[in-house]
């Protein structure tokens, strides 16, 4: 981890003093609740002019845009959220935890604040749902769209009772790859395929009848014609629904960083292909 931050002072604010410099070596190590710090700290910092900083990374975004390989073979899930974005582009989406939760932030572009809810890097598989139900509850009027995993869905899937029960009309968009998607990229990527226990095509769940089973509509995709009157449906309708979208089982997100390297190296898997 010395490439991390090499230039930089750092500062370690944690209520856990065995956590102070765990992973990286800290010059400032703060022992105490993060909240009473960072206001205490507030008086001794102003705000930063953050313009030309913010032109150095559209720069990049423009000289390295987001990219992926187009097919009309199989669904691309980088597709279902571009369409998801361009549909209802001032939703609030939510996400579970995995591949589909860092294409949501690359291939949606979020116009408001608080519109993007999701566990970040915790890796909080099942969140999605209940914070959709608590987000569509707050702001009834928006449009409230989970982009799951089908991993993930499943670890708080019986939630679908409590939005059904309470009339909390969510989508959820599920990637469903039939696999744990990012557990089996690292797979393929670093362990030569060798798949253990990631991929489930047998024994894999009927998301359309689950659905209906808890009163909501239920919605399989699988063709690129079907992507758009599908996410049509899912919000005239009124009603929890879940979109079954059947996408590229091998389908890798891009770009990532493997274990233990620097940020600055990164590799493109798109490139490679």
């Amino acid at each position: 981890m010395q490439s991390f931050a090499s230039n930089a002072k750092i500062i370690h604010i944690d209520i856990d003093p065995a956590e102070i410099s765990k992973n990286v070596k800290v010059d400032i190590p703060i022992v105490g609740d993060a909240k009473n710090i960072l206001t205490s700290l507030n008086k001794y910092v102003s705000k930063c002019d953050s313009k030309e900083w913010l032109m150095k990374v559209q720069q990049w975004k423009d000289k390295y845009p987001l990219h992926y390989l187009e097919t009309d073979k199989k669904l691309k899930p980088q597709y279902i959220i571009e369409q998801i974005d361009k549909i209802c582009p001032d939703a609030i989406i939510v996400t579970e935890v995995g591949q589909h939760q860092m294409w949501a932030a690359q291939y949606c572009t979020f116009n408001e604040p608080r519109t993007f809810i999701t566990s970040g890097g915790l890796g909080t598989m099942g969140y999605g749902i209940p914070a959709a139900i608590g987000a569509k509850t707050g702001k009834p009027d928006k449009v409230v769209f989970d982009i799951a995993g089908d991993g993930s869905f499943q670890m708080s899937s019986h939630e679908l009772a409590t939005a059904v029960q309470s009339d909390i009309p969510v989508i959820i968009a599920i990637m469903n790859n039939s696999c744990l998607g990012m557990v089996r990229q690292w797979q393929e990527l670093f362990f030569e395929k060798r798949y253990s226990y990631t991929c489930f095509k047998e024994g894999s769940v009927d998301f359309v009848k689950l659905a209906e089973a808890y009163g909501a509509l239920g919605i399989r995709v699988r063709n690129l014609e079907e992507v758009r009157p599908a996410i049509e449906e899912a919000i005239a309708s009124g009603r929890t629904t879940v979109i079954d979208f059947v996408v590229e089982e091998e389908e890798n997100v891009s770009p990532m960083v493997p274990a233990g390297a620097a940020i600055n190296e990164i590799l493109d898997l798109e490139m490679k292909k």
